[in-house]
């Protein structure tokens, strides 16, 4: 049963069984697949057509025996802002690293049996939260590293477009962390406890909806 606070979810695939049994799987969970496709472009054709509310699009990023990262960029023009998570059988640093600079909200890879599950992986996604596959994440930020300076994130400026506010201690440690300090470098360099870092880091986490150094520095390169 439909509630007010299911999340409504679209799936973009063209493997037409791995895509009934997707929606199987997120029906069972409380999770509403509200429209299939199996291209962009019918997507857009049905969603014109029906008009419904999304707030989760799952895109597999090969369709049709063509990978293009450009269909990322479409959706997010969208008026509705729907998050969008990567669903692919594509383990692949570089596809994650452009999946992320085109805008993409998570990235999961189709697996037997993974942890978390794609039904986790949307609730984390629709609560703000950015799910990367973490065997291929530090290699991600490894190449962002090399073409985009850390130090130069604005975090005031990502925290208008989240709609978030840091103190001033926050956004000092936040810097540490971008910059790989240890807990002890932290709290010494801003006269503080390492206890003391540790509450701020475990609320920044939650703020910003990561579980992991990781995963913050990539969702704040994201932007």
């Amino acid at each position: 049963m439909t509630t007010l606070n299911t999340i409504q979810v679209a799936v973009i695939d063209d493997h037409e069984a791995l895509l009934e049994q997707m929606c199987r799987t997120l029906k069972a969970e409380g999770i509403n697949c509200v429209l299939t496709a199996p291209s962009v472009p019918s997507f857009f054709e049905k969603y014109v057509m029906l008009q419904p509310q999304l707030d989760v699009i799952l895109l597999d990023l090969d369709l049709g025996g063509v990978v293009d990262i450009s269909h990322i960029q479409q959706l997010k023009q969208m008026t509705s802002a729907p998050k969008i998570v990567i669903v692919t059988g594509y383990n692949d640093a570089s596809l994650l690293a452009e999946a992320i600079r085109m805008g993409a909200d998570g990235y999961f890879v189709k697996r037997p049996s993974p942890q978390p599950t794609l039904p986790e992986v949307i609730r984390l996604t629709h609560k703000g939260g950015a799910y990367l596959e973490p065997g291929i994440a530090s290699q991600v930020l490894q190449q962002l590293r090399s073409q985009t300076s850390i130090v130069s994130i604005d975090l005031a400026s990502i925290a208008r477009q989240l709609g978030l506010t840091f103190s001033k201690r926050e956004i000092e440690v936040l810097h540490g962390l971008l910059e790989e300090l240890t807990y002890q470098e932290i709290g010494d360099s801003n006269h503080i406890s390492i206890n003391t870092v540790r509450h701020y880091v475990k609320s920044l986490y939650q703020k910003l909806g990561v579980n992991s150094r990781e995963e913050l520095t990539l969702k704040l390169q994201g932007f």
